[in-house]
Formats: structure tokens, sequence, C-alpha cells
């Protein structure tokens, strides 16, 4: 059989072991997690539904493995369509489910978490076929219209943890693509300036520092727009003085009051659209004993629990943490808390070992793809991984705010798995490819 021919029936081992570990995994923390409920559905229920998803995660693993990303990429305007509508109908009442204060559900599925591989195989599409459009102003402009529908959409929900993922993995893929770096800097600029003026408020009444200047003058709003518009017409003037003057300095002045602009517009929206108590989550890991008895109690008892678990864990099903249901959420948001607490430091070690494989190996196949529209799909599935698995670990550990984003393949949930396992499957795709379309040269 041809070179050829046996790349089309090899994928990458390593990725994939990695993969069936984590879900073999994520099957054991899910089952201990209930386990001192386990004469309860609810024990009976979790584990064997996770085996399920995993079986079917796999299948679908197997099924985007063969077909053509670029088949795929082609139908982005339908993929789009169907994306915006799903997000849309979550936001209806009686259509969109809520839990956890989120209307992010429909029936028993989560659009928000198939979207995530949607808008990375249609944003790859359209920067492919933008070309070196992207560098200019009005090119990046457009491409970021792509993730911003769902993001918004996604914001109203309000999911914010979900939305969060969408920003690394725009960012990557956009620089991927060759969009200019100072046009990136400008799109994180606001981004962090949009959000520090919200984080500041709320911290500032969870400190009871409300008394201050500067908290006085950001919780209203009004006095926010008018320094945004200010920037608006400091960038206006400076950018007609350019028509004329065609200064490098003066433009730049006006590009940097522009991107002030809109970040005082951001924080704005952010401010509005957030809930407070969205706010504390994301703050609370800096002194989780400010908010000791709500949002800091989940980081407290899950570091209590990833510290017992020493070198070698306190043994499976043996976890005091996990077992006496000290650990909100530790199916899902704090998984990695029941895996510290009974593997200990060389289980956690292994879990993380097997995330780096995926990463390093899925940025591998962004490096080596045929085409620059594999290696956009891919940096942005690698990138997503990355975002959250650094996430969710980090908020176990108490380094990352609590934004409810799951562990890939072992949080408990099958639009978050199957989501995974296709987004490795397109990866799985894009390594074939390269050999099938490529001088033939068998994998090693």
């Amino acid at each position: 059989m041809s070179g050829k021919r046996r790349a089309i029936f090899v994928f990458d081992p390593p990725m994939f072991l990695s993969m069936i570990f984590l879900m073999f995994a994520g099957i054991l923390a899910i089952y201990s997690s209930n386990h001192s409920n386990a004469h309860s559905a609810l024990h009976n229920s979790a584990y064997i539904r996770q085996i399920i998803f995993v079986l079917v995660g796999l299948g679908i693993v197997w099924i985007m493995m063969f077909i053509n990303y670029t088949k795929m990429v082609e139908q982005r305007m339908i993929l789009y369509a169907a994306s915006v509508v799903l997000l849309v109908l979550t936001l209806i009442p009686h259509v969109g489910r809520l839990v956890n204060g989120s209307r992010s559900w429909i029936l028993f599925i989560q659009p928000a978490e198939f979207i995530k591989l949607a808008v990375i195989l249609v944003l790859a599409g359209v920067l492919d076929a933008m070309g070196d459009e992207i560098r200019t102003l009005k090119g990046f402009a457009i491409a970021l219209v792509i993730p911003a529908v769902p993001m918004a959409l996604i914001l109203l929900q309000p999911d914010f943890g979900t939305f969060l993922v969408y920003v690394p993995i725009a960012l990557v893929m956009l620089f991927v693509a060759g969009a200019r770096i100072r046009y990136l800097f400008g799109l994180i600029s606001i981004g962090v300036v949009g959000l520090a003026v919200p984080m500041f408020l709320s911290y500032s009444r969870m400190i009871n520092s409300t008394d201050s200047i500067f908290f006085i003058f950001f919780s209203h709003r009004s006095y926010i727009a008018y320094i945004a518009f200010l920037f608006a017409f400091l960038a206006a003037l400076l950018a007609v003085i350019n028509l004329y003057a065609s200064n490098r300095r003066i433009g730049l002045a006006a590009y940097v009051f522009f991107i002030l602009f809109l970040s005082f517009l951001a924080a704005i929206m952010l401010d509005i659209t957030l809930k407070e108590y969205q706010k504390q989550r994301l703050l609370v890991f800096l002194n989780p004993e400010l908010k000791k008895l709500s949002s800091g109690y989940n980081i407290i008892q899950a570091l209590i629990a990833i510290g017992s678990g020493g070198l070698i864990g306190r043994g499976f099903l043996k976890g005091s943490q996990s077992q006496l249901d000290f650990i909100p959420q530790q199916m899902n948001d704090f998984v990695f808390s029941n895996i510290g607490e009974e593997w200990g430091f060389l289980g956690s070690a292994l879990v993380l070992i097997a995330f780096f494989i995926i990463v390093y190996r899925g940025m591998r196949i962004a490096m080596q793809s045929k085409d620059k529209l594999g290696a956009m799909i891919a940096a942005g599935i690698a990138t997503m991984f990355l975002f959250h698995v650094m996430v969710n670990i980090g908020m176990a550990m108490g380094v990352m705010p609590i934004t409810g984003i799951p562990l890939p393949f072992v949080s408990a949930g099958g639009s978050s798995l199957i989501t995974f396992a296709a987004a490795l499957g397109v990866l799985f795709n894009i390594d074939i490819r390269r050999y099938v379309h490529g001088d033939g040269i068998e994998r090693a």
C-alpha cells in the first residue's frame, strides 16, 4: 500500500493517546465526585452519561478526520448563519433554558460550545479569502465582525467565561493570518482597559473603598462617556490634520486616541452587561477571604483539596474534600481539584503532560500545514485547548478568575466533550491532508 494511502489511516498517536487518557481520567473523577451519593440516581447517571459522551466523541473524531476541512470551510456562510440563529434562540424565553443564571442552553445542548469550532472554521475561511487585505485597517475591522457577533450574543446570555474563550482564539488566528501587530495591540488594549474599569469598581465595593475620588468618578457612566467622546473628538481632529500634514506621529496619536475611545466605550458596555456576582467571581481569586462564604468558598476548598493530595494523592475515592462534598461543581469547573486530591502531584502532572502534548502537537500541525487555511484552523484549535486548560486549572489553584470554563475531555458534559473531540478530529484531518496532497512520504 502506498505512503499516501497508508497516511489516511494513520493519525497522531501521542495526541490520540492523550485524549483517551484524559477521557478516562474524567470518567474516574466524575464517578468519584458523586461516590458519596452512591445510591442516588445522580451518581449512576453522571458517569454513565459521561461514558456515552466519550463513545460519541470518539465517533465524532473519526468522522471529522475524513471530512476535508477545505470542504467544511466552503460552507462557512451556512455554518455561520446557523451558529448565529442558535445563539439568538438561546436568548428567547421558553426556548433557551436558564441554568446557573445564564440562558445558554437549548434542551440538553449548549450551542456556545459547538460554535467555538464553527467560528474557528468560518474566521479561517474569511481570513484565507482576504489574503493580504488583512493588513489593512478595513480588512482587519471586517474580520473582527466574524467573532464579534457570536461574542456579543454570548455576552447577552450572559456567559462571560465562554465569551473570553473567543478573544485569544481570534487574536492568534489574526496573527497567523498576517494582521499588523499595532492592530492586534490596539485590540488587546481595548479589552484590558475596557475590563479594568468595571473590575476596579467591583473590587472597590468588595474592600469597602467606595469613597475614593477614582471610584466616585468612574462609578458615573456619564463621566466615562464624556471622556470617551473627548478622545473620539481628538482622534477625528488629528486624523483630519494628518490628511494635510501627512505626519507619522500625528497619525499615530490619532490612532491612540481612537483606541482609547473604543476602550472607554467597552468599559461602559461591560459595566452594564456584567452582573455584580460575575465581577466578583472574576476578582475573588485575588483574595478569596473577602468572599469566603460565597465566591471565595470554591477557591478555598479547591486549594485545600489540591494541597492535601501531596505527592501521590489520598487514593481513589479517599479524598475527604471530594467525598464530603466540600468542593462545589467538582464534576465541572473544579474537576481538577478532585484529581489533585486523589491522584496527588504525580497524577496531576500526568494530566498536564497530556494537555501539553495536545497543545504542542496542535501547534506543530499548524506550522507544518500544507496551506495557510489549515495553519489558521490548527492554531485556533490549539489556542482554544490552551486557554481552557490554563483558566480551568488556574481557577482550581487560585491563580485565575472563576469563569466556569470546563476542562477539555475531563469536565462532565456532552457539549464540551463533543466539541473538543470534533476539534481534535479536525487537527487530525489537517495533518492527514498534508500527506495526502503532499509528496506521499509515509509518516515516521
